[in-house]
């Protein structure tokens, strides 16, 4: 089943959206399935415990914006669960509606084909102001204008699958006259491009606003302790044990493996890697474009982000990744909220804190 026939069945039939794996589990077992050891996936969490009353275990899985997607509840109330569960898949389902690359009546591909959309959403108006502020904060490290260089080195690729050179200096340049994050207007009722050509991409972003949307949800519906993945990792609360929730960092180069376990309570986490998507079979060219050059950059192996926000986690490892040694400090220090690191391809480990 595709993802797209996946939530429509869902949405329409909530008996067969949650997928329900009920086990009467006691405080300390609920607290060890939840424990998110290294190297495991993250699962989210939302705990009620009340006094003496069964807790049980329902899960949801599958996905947000192309990523695998995780909810696990653990609840008193089996139909309180499910109706939780329902609400968060309707949500995701939406937002995939405005900001999917895929779909062909999505918002964002209306604006990509039209170069211009009338009465967008409010939500795709925020991620394109928040967006575009990113670019102006990153010296235009981050800028989601790249998707015509993602179309330039995708087709090369398809096109000379045994190839380890890139699209040629004029394919990129020509690419290049259509990127630019400067170039992107926004008024009270429109969204248009400055450029005909110009395409967006919500790639670097989308899933942590996503995050952030789907985890108010969950609070608005009185869940006060939860681990959310939505390709985007965010905390609400602690981990029902009284302590900050444990999350381990994958190592980009052996997926089974992590680097180092970071502590999160009210907070996201995020991570950018060149070695995430690859076009040519060494690695060296991947889908972490510097918007200013075209290429690649490959000076760094992996950046997490720890932030308040996922949108904000999930933006800013981009543009880190992107982003010269020199210059990323300034970039963390000018956003402001937020905890950097970033390990380079040389083998050394800096950790910036704003």
């Amino acid at each position: 089943m595709n993802n797209q026939n996946e939530y429509s069945s869902l949405t329409s039939r909530q008996e067969a959206a949650v997928e329900i794996q009920k086990k009467t589990i006691s405080r300390r077992r609920a607290i060890t399935l939840f424990g998110c050891a290294a190297g495991l996936p993250a699962l989210g969490l939302g705990t009620t415990y009340a006094g003496s009353k069964e807790i049980s275990l329902y899960k949801w899985e599958g996905s947000a914006l192309g990523a695998q997607a995780q909810l696990t509840l653990a609840h008193h109330n089996r139909e309180e669960a499910k109706n939780i569960i329902s609400s968060v898949i309707v949500e995701i389902e939406r937002l995939e509606q405005i900001f999917s690359l895929h779909r062909p009546n999505s918002e964002l591909t209306i604006l990509n084909n039209q170069g211009y959309i009338t009465n967008p959403s409010s939500d795709l108006m925020d991620i394109c102001k928040t967006s575009i502020r990113f670019g102006y904060d990153t010296d235009g490290a981050f800028d989601i204008t790249v998707q015509p260089l993602w179309k330039v080195f995708t087709n090369h690729f398809q096109e000379n699958p045994s190839t380890s050179e890139g699209p040629s200096s004029q394919e990129i340049h020509r690419a290049l006259n259509y990127v630019d994050y400067r170039a992107v207007d926004i008024s009270s009722q429109r969204i248009s491009f400055g450029r005909l050509g110009m395409q967006v991409t919500l790639n670097g972003i989308a899933q942590g606003y996503i995050t952030d949307t789907v985890t108010e949800l969950l609070q608005q519906q009185g869940i006060s302790q939860v681990l959310v993945e939505l390709g985007e990792t965010k905390t609400l609360g602690e981990h029902p044990e009284g302590r900050p929730w444990r999350i381990g960092l994958a190592d980009p180069q052996d997926r089974t493996k992590t680097t180092e376990t970071v502590e999160l309570a009210n907070k996201a986490v995020a991570t950018s890697s060149g070695l995430g998507t690859t076009f040519s079979r060494d690695g060296s060219f991947h889908h972490l474009f510097d918007p200013r050059t075209g290429l690649p950059r490959n000076h760094n192996i992996s950046v997490s982000v720890i932030s308040e926000s996922a949108a904000v986690a999930d933006a800013m490892s981009t543009a880190l990744f992107i982003a010269t040694p020199d210059n990323a400090r300034a970039i963390v220090e000018r956003v402001g909220g937020m905890t950097a690191l970033i390990s380079a391809t040389d083998g050394t480990k800096r950790k910036i804190v704003s």
